[in-house]
């Protein structure tokens, strides 16, 4: 199906699943981008909770501070930061992948119909 002068051309069908997947990776790049936008915010918070816990236990703010960057619940929360980070990033890649596919398939349909025309 599609075949024509011995290249495949798209079928509406395939062109309508394509854009539905596009929409879909787009969407889940959107919510891990937000997912990673929301930690990268709420890093200070974290650290600033951590900080008021040590300066009520009598560490003075830098003391405190101090003692926050090192603990587990600051560097955990750092750790999930990046990860989330990480597969933001990852959504990125493959909705704009399929971005691309669509452009150069687009691109490439162009190319046919001129050639055709020109037979």
């Amino acid at each position: 199906a599609g075949e024509q002068g011995g290249g495949r051309s798209m079928l509406p069908a395939e062109i309508d699943a394509l854009y539905h997947q596009m929409q879909h990776l787009g969407s889940k790049w959107a919510d891990l981008h937000a997912e990673a936008e929301l930690l990268e915010e709420s890093k200070r918070i974290v650290l600033a909770a951590i900080t008021t816990h040590f300066m009520n236990d009598g560490d003075s703010k830098s003391s405190g501070e101090t003692k926050a960057f090192a603990a587990p619940e600051y560097t955990d929360h750092i750790r999930k930061m990046v990860e989330a980070r990480r597969r933001a990033n990852q959504a990125k890649v493959e909705f704009e992948g399929i971005k691309t596919h669509m452009n150069l398939t687009r691109t490439y349909e162009a190319s046919r119909r001129a050639e055709m025309q020109l037979l």
